[in-house]
C-alpha cells in the first residue's frame, strides 16, 4: 500500500484545521486506523495494540504513535467539510481499488442491498433520540443507512440519522449519491436490483424508485397491508426453504408500474404462520429464485454484525455529531483493505482456497496476527518470515510471494 501510495489521496484532500504539537491531526487519525486493523475495539485500546507494535507503526511509514487522547482530541476536531473530504476520498480508493466500478453489467445482474441499522448512544449525545433500537425496544441512539454492493460486500454509502428520522428523504438522496460518481443511467439502473427491507414500505418511495426504471425486491411487512392482499392468491408453491411457501395475489398493489407480487408464509415455532407481501420487478425469475432472492437480504445484516464484532463499530461512540460520521468512513475504510488485502493474497490457488470463507473477525485474528520476523533497510521492508507452526503459514508465504513479485524476500523460519 505505501509503494502505490495508498494513503497518499487522505493526507493531500484531508485537511484538519487543529494545532499541531509532535504528529499531525491526519497522522493521528491513520493511528486510529491502524489501531482498528490491529483489533482494537476502542481508541483508548491503540495504546496496547498499534502504540507498542513498532513493527506495524514502520510498515505504515510511522516513526511512532499518538497516545489515545490526542487521538480522541482530533475527532472531536472534525467538521462537515473535513467529513465530505474523506467521503470523496472513499470514493477515490473504490473506484480505484473496487470490484464495483468495473462489474460486468452485460453478463449479470447487479443487486444492492439497503438497509438500517441502530447505532445505541447515551442521550445527551448529539443527534441521540429515545426510538426503537433492535432488541433494545426503548433506549436513545442514532441510526446507520447503508447501501453495500452483494457480490463484493464493498461499502456504497453510509448516512447517519438521528434516532427517529425517518429513512426515506435519506435513501433518496443517497441513491443519487452513489449513482452520480459512478456513472449510473437509467439503462444501467434497468441492470440493478435493489434489495430493500421492510422499513422502506411506503407506496411514495416504492413509486420513486420504479419510476426512475430500477428492479427491485422488496418486502411489505405491514400487517394490514398483508391480510388485505391475501384474500385473493393462487395457490401455495413451495420454496428451497423448508416449510415455506408462496402464493401469487390475484389483484396486487397497484404501482406506477407493473410489478409481480406474492404472498409468503414461514412456519413460526409456537405454531401458524407469519405472512409476507414479496414484490418484485424481475421479470424472469421463478417464485423459489424470488423468495432465494429476498434471502440474500441476510449479507448486509452479516456485514452489520462483523463490523460491529471485528471492527468495534458499536463501541466507538461519539458524542459529536460530526465524529460520528468519519468513525463510518474510517471503519469502512479498514473494511475495504481487508476485503481487498483477501483478494489480493488469493492470486495463488492455494491462499485463496485456505482463506476463502474467512469474513472480517477471522481476517483480523487469524490473518492479520501471524507471528514472524521483519526486516527493514533504510525505511522500507526486505523479507518477512512467517512461524511455521501458525496453520496459516504456507498459505501467506504463497500469497505474499506472488504479491510482492520479488521485491520482498518471503519465506518460512526454520
Amino acid at each position: 500500500m505505501r509503494r502505490h501510495g495508498f494513503f497518499a489521496p487522505v493526507r493531500e484532500h484531508v485537511q484538519i484545521q487543529q494545532k499541531t504539537v509532535r504528529y499531525r491531526p491526519i497522522d493521528k487519525l491513520l493511528d486510529a486506523l491502524g489501531g482498528i486493523l490491529c483489533g482494537a475495539k476502542t481508541i483508548a485500546q491503540n495504546n496496547v495494540t498499534i502504540r507498542t507494535d513498532h513493527a506495524v507503526q514502520r510498515a505504515c511509514g510511522r516513526t511512532g504513535c499518538a497516545e489515545q487522547s490526542t487521538i480522541a482530541r482530533t475527532l472531536r476536531a472534525w467538521t462537515a467539510e473535513n467529513v465530505a473530504q474523506l467521503a470523496q476520498v472513499s470514493w477515490y480508493d473504490l473506484k480505484r481499488y473496487g470490484a464495483t466500478p468495473h462489474h460486468r453489467f452485460h453478463d449479470t445482474r447487479w443487486w444492492v442491498d439497503i438497509d438500517l441499522t441502530p447505532m445505541p448512544i447515551g442521550a445527551k449525545a448529539e443527534g441521540s433520540e429515545r426510538t426503537w433500537m433492535g432488541r433494545n425496544r426503548s433506549k436513545t441512539g442514532r441510526k446507520t443507512l447503508r447501501i453495500t454492493a452483494s457480490p463484493y460486500r464493498e461499502i456504497l454509502h453510509e448516512t447517519l440519522l438521528r434516532g427517529t428520522a425517518t429513512a426515506v428523504p435519506a435513501l433518496q438522496a443517497a441513491l443519487l449519491e452513489v449513482e452520480t460518481p459512478l456513472g449510473w443511467r437509467r439503462e444501467r439502473r434497468a441492470q440493478m436490483v435493489l434489495r430493500l427491507e421492510g422499513g422502506f414500505g411506503t407506496t411514495e418511495i416504492r413509486n420513486w424508485l420504479l419510476s426512475r426504471g430500477s428492479q427491485v425486491v422488496a418486502k411489505i411487512s405491514n400487517h394490514g397491508r398483508v391480510q388485505k392482499l391475501r384474500h385473493a392468491i393462487g395457490p401455495w408453491q413451495p420454496t428451497s426453504s423448508p416449510g415455506r411457501e408462496m402464493a401469487a395475489i390475484v389483484r396486487p398493489h397497484r404501482f406506477c408500474r407493473a410489478t409481480r407480487q406474492g404472498v409468503m408464509r414461514t412456519p413460526q415455532a409456537h405454531g401458524g404462520y407469519h405472512y409476507a407481501v414479496l414484490l418484485p420487478t424481475v421479470p424472469d425469475l421463478e417464485p423459489t429464485a424470488l423468495a432465494d432472492a429476498d434471502d440474500g437480504r441476510a449479507m448486509i445484516a452479516a456485514t452489520f454484525c462483523q463490523e460491529k464484532q471485528a471492527l468495534g463499530l458499536v463501541k466507538r461512540r461519539q458524542h459529536k455529531w460530526e465524529a460520528q460520521p468519519m468513525v463510518l468512513l474510517f471503519a469502512r475504510l479498514a473494511h475495504h483493505m481487508l476485503l481487498w488485502s483477501k483478494r489480493w493474497l488469493s492470486r495463488v490457488p492455494t491462499t485463496r482456497w485456505r482463506v476463502e470463507g474467512y469474513g472480517l473477525v477471522r481476517l483480523l485474528q487469524e490473518g492479520t496476527t501471524v507471528p514472524g520476523v521483519i526486516r527493514w533497510r533504510r525505511g522500507w521492508m526486505v523479507s518477512v518470515h512467517f512461524d511455521p507452526l501458525h496453520p496459516l503459514a504456507e498459505a501467506l508465504q504463497q500469497g505474499f510471494a506472488a504479491l510482492f513479485r520479488g521485491r520482498v524476500r518471503v519465506g518460512i523460519l526454520r
